[in-house]
């Protein structure tokens, strides 16, 4: 079974991850490659059930286009893409469509629309954290270093050991809720830099339903950091 696999000194165990369909292994670097892969295959069942449940999900999505007429997500309500010629290259969010206008000049109108929603997607984004964290009591506990937009693909966010947050601007396609918790669960780790029972206790603490949303992460994560699709099915 074909997989990527990461090695790292800090890793204790071998771990398998199933993301955007595509099998991922992290494991220490002692481990050689051979235990490895008897690993994986006594795992093959468990990735195939795994596979399999993504790629229909995937199946019932379009495969996004970046063209006029489409629809996305921002925290979790639904956008209208409406592009159209203009004098250069604009957005500008006008009720519940993104109305996006291209230069004349422009030859790759998918690239470009692309990258305009991202950027409208960071801008946003930002302006939310800077809004919100500094309410949410986890915050006021542990205060964050800075926090920032990140060009994730595999993680929604990231806590460094400078006490610096980072999210994916994918993120805030999902619904607040969802968001919020993944903001939280950045925040805890400012107080426990690891994912002990310690740690899980305080993400309770704040969330008393948190397992709620990582269910719906992992639901709809795959198509959601997956650019092909930058898309979920709402339930």
């Amino acid at each position: 079974m074909n997989y990527t696999l990461s090695r790292s000194k800090r890793r204790r165990t071998i771990g398998i991850t199933i993301k955007q369909g595509k099998v991922k292994v992290a494991a220490p670097e002692s481990v050689d490659l051979h235990r490895i892969d008897s690993f994986v295959a006594s795992k093959q069942d468990w990735i195939t059930r795994h596979l399999q449940a993504q790629q229909t999900r995937l199946r019932d999505l379009p495969k996004r286009l970046w063209q006029h007429g489409e629809t996305l997500f921002w925290l979790g309500q639904t956008m209208r893409l409406e592009v159209r010629p203009g004098h250069r290259n604009t957005i500008e969010a006008i009720d519940n469509t993104l109305q996006i206008r291209l230069s004349r000049r422009c030859t790759q109108p998918a690239a470009q629309t692309q990258k305009l929603v991202q950027q409208w997607f960071r801008q946003e984004a930002r302006q939310w954290l800077d809004s919100h964290i500094p309410d949410m009591p986890a915050a006021s506990a542990t205060p964050p270093a800075a926090w920032r937009i990140a060009n994730y693909t595999a993680k929604w966010g990231a806590c460094s050991a400078q006490k610096t947050l980072s999210f994916s601007w994918r993120l805030f396609a999902a619904p607040e809720w969802v968001v919020r918790y993944v903001v939280l669960h950045e925040l805890c780790h400012l107080t426990h830099f690891n994912h002990s029972p310690a740690y899980w206790n305080l993400v309770e603490h704040y969330d008393a339903d948190y397992r709620e949303a990582e269910q719906w992460l992992k639901q709809h994560g795959h198509s959601l950091l997956n650019d092909d699709y930058f898309n979920f099915s709402p339930d």
